[in-house]
């Protein structure tokens, strides 16, 4: 490991920076979100069923690390903009299941794309050829930290 980002004496360091340096990033990509558009939790919630597939609200809470209560009114708001479905749960009648519709693919995508587009920028601006290669690297073992997270 290398010591300058985590002396002997300061374990906790270089956590301490990544995690400062996550949040920072984080909050500069919801500032930049126009107004009017989703908040990030909303933003959240459709990452999550972009990549993790149709899943019940329950499922969805807990990955979002939010209340149920809380999570009833973010996905009554993506329903009522036309951005998730519920669909009857087969294993358990009681209950539904929620996905994306097109509309929030759509939206998703060029989100997405729009956000690339603005990191690419300031990347290109602020950083050498080997910094970004550097970070690419670093955000490969940021996802593999991520899989890894919870007990």
């Amino acid at each position: 490991m290398n010591q300058t980002l985590n002396p002997p004496n300061k374990p906790l360091s270089a956590a301490t920076e990544i995690r400062r340096s996550i949040t920072r990033m984080a909050r500069l990509f919801a500032a930049g979100m126009e107004r009017g558009e989703l908040t990030p939790a909303r933003l959240a919630a459709l990452g999550i069923l972009h990549r993790g597939g149709p899943t019940s609200a329950s499922a969805l809470a807990l990955r979002l690390g939010v209340r149920p209560q809380s999570m009833t009114r973010i996905l009554s708001d993506l329903e009522t903009n036309g951005l998730v479905e519920r669909e009857r749960d087969t294993e358990d009648m009681r209950g539904s299941i929620i996905k994306l519709t097109l509309k929030a693919r759509h939206l998703l995508r060029s989100e997405g794309a729009r956000r690339d587009r603005a990191l690419s920028e300031t990347m290109q601006r602020m950083l050498s050829a080997r910094e970004i290669a550097e970070l690419l690297a670093a955000a490969e073992i940021l996802n593999k930290l991520a899989d890894g997270w919870g007990p």
